[in-house]
């Protein structure tokens, strides 16, 4: 192959990356390796398409090649960086980019992609000095201007933050990563019809930015101001590091016993009630908050469109159970066969069955984790069966021991939950 042809195939490949056309852009870059099975900026851009569509391992061993050929090549060590970043492994990520700074002090990105390894590990001041090292080789590096907003946000200088993203804006008012993390900021505010103008925008630029997706998802959930309590608590946690959420919770539990206990003994039992009632209202509305926000969504003219096969399914059950839970209640008793009061009995099994059927929303992650599937899909169906059974035969004593077993179940189950939320 001339090099005149090998440069118009390079070229064209970078082209079609850019437009994320993964597989034409790999077809025209296999054509240069049949020459040359060697050519690392062939092997860099089928690394890439790999890399975008998640297949890390054989992204990493393309890079691993092309660091064989041009070992003093500072882009390849930082790309053997990106990839290990994309796969979780932030020390071999950092090394490589060691490497890549020291062999090219004066390339803005690789300061921006040190940032977010930062970020990602709640090391705040930290990802805002390696921004603003970038910043200083590039002013208008996009990477580093949204790094330094997100630290400067988590520091609680948000003022600042704001600024940063907005001159991060107006170098580039196309770019979705920016109005993504402009619609999180919003977010984190407490600002979610702002955010999701942000996240419009991202999704029309980019319709694949799956982040964005997320957040436009989030922002519509949002409007349950229940979820959005909850939604703005999961994100001033998630900005805490691992031992000050496990403070936080630690916290919050013992202050509702404390309060509980001052309570009672001042003489004052229903107030102690109504503390441990809002904390098991809060608990288990982290459980199944979502699936009910997704519920929601599901009659909404714009949440239909958002919500995933899998997310429409579960809200469709969890609403079932809730509508039959209300059911059982209210014309229970009016069945001939039920007595005693077991009406609420079958609306309380009914009420709790959207905890284990929310689990079914992460279905690849509860899947990984076979003892508690089988125990999802053994409580799913006691509990059914017990409901369906006291309903039919009333309170029969195999379905009033079924129903206990679910009962004991349902609390053994949820010391689980943690294992795969």
């Amino acid at each position: 192959m001339s090099e005149l042809n090998r440069h118009g195939h390079i070229e064209r490949a970078r082209i079609l990356l850019k437009q994320k056309r993964y597989k034409d852009a790999e077809q025209h870059a296999a054509a240069v390796l049949q020459t040359n099975p060697n050519d690392a900026d062939a092997l860099q851009i089928i690394g890439h398409c790999r890399l975008d569509n998640n297949q890390y391992a054989e992204a990493l061993k393309l890079f691993e090649h092309c660091l064989a050929i041009e070992p003093e090549e500072d882009y390849v060590h930082y790309l053997l960086a990106f990839a290990h970043y994309r796969n979780k492994s932030s020390y071999a990520a950092e090394g490589f980019l060691d490497s890549a700074i020291r062999l090219n002090p004066y390339a803005s990105a690789y300061y921006g992609l040190y940032a977010y390894i930062y970020l990602d590990k709640n090391e705040y001041n930290e990802a805002l000095q390696k921004a603003n090292q970038g910043l200083a080789v590039n002013a208008h590096d996009l990477a580093c201007l949204n790094a330094r907003s997100q630290a400067l946000f988590r520091l609680k200088n948000k003022e600042a933050a704001f600024d940063t993203i907005k001159e991060a804006l107006s170098i580039d008012p196309d770019d979705d990563f920016t109005h993504t993390n402009f619609g999180w900021h919003f977010m984190e505010a407490g600002k979610h019809k702002q955010a999701r103008e942000h996240f419009r925008q991202a999704l029309r630029i980019n319709p694949n930015n799956n982040r964005a997706r997320l957040g436009y998802k989030e922002s519509l959930k949002a409007n349950l101001l229940p979820y959005r309590w909850m939604l703005m608590f999961s994100l001033w946690l998630s900005a805490k590091s691992k031992k000050a959420r496990w403070a936080v919770i630690i916290v919050i539990l013992a202050s509702v016993q404390v309060l509980s206990k001052v309570s009672t003994a001042a003489g004052f039992g229903k107030v102690a009630y109504v503390f441990i009632a809002l904390y098991i209202l809060f608990v288990v509305f982290s459980w199944v908050g979502t699936s009910i926000a997704n519920m929601v969504l599901l009659f909404s003219s714009e949440g239909k469109y958002v919500l995933t096969k899998t997310e429409k399914y579960i809200a469709a059950v969890v609403a079932v159970c809730l509508v039959g839970a209300l059911a059982a209640g209210i014309f229970g008793g009016q069945l001939a066969v039920i007595k005693d009061g077991y009406q609420y009995v079958v609306s309380f099994i009914l009420i709790t069955l959207t905890l284990p059927v929310s689990r079914f929303e992460h279905f690849e992650k509860l899947k990984s984790h076979r003892a508690v599937f089988i125990f999802t899909i053994a409580l799913i169906t006691l509990g059914v069966l017990s409901a369906a059974g006291i309903l039919i035969w009333g309170a029969a004593d195999n379905f009033v021991l079924a129903a206990s077993a679910y009962l004991i179940g349902l609390v053994v189950y949820t010391w689980s939950y943690s294992f795969v939320k």
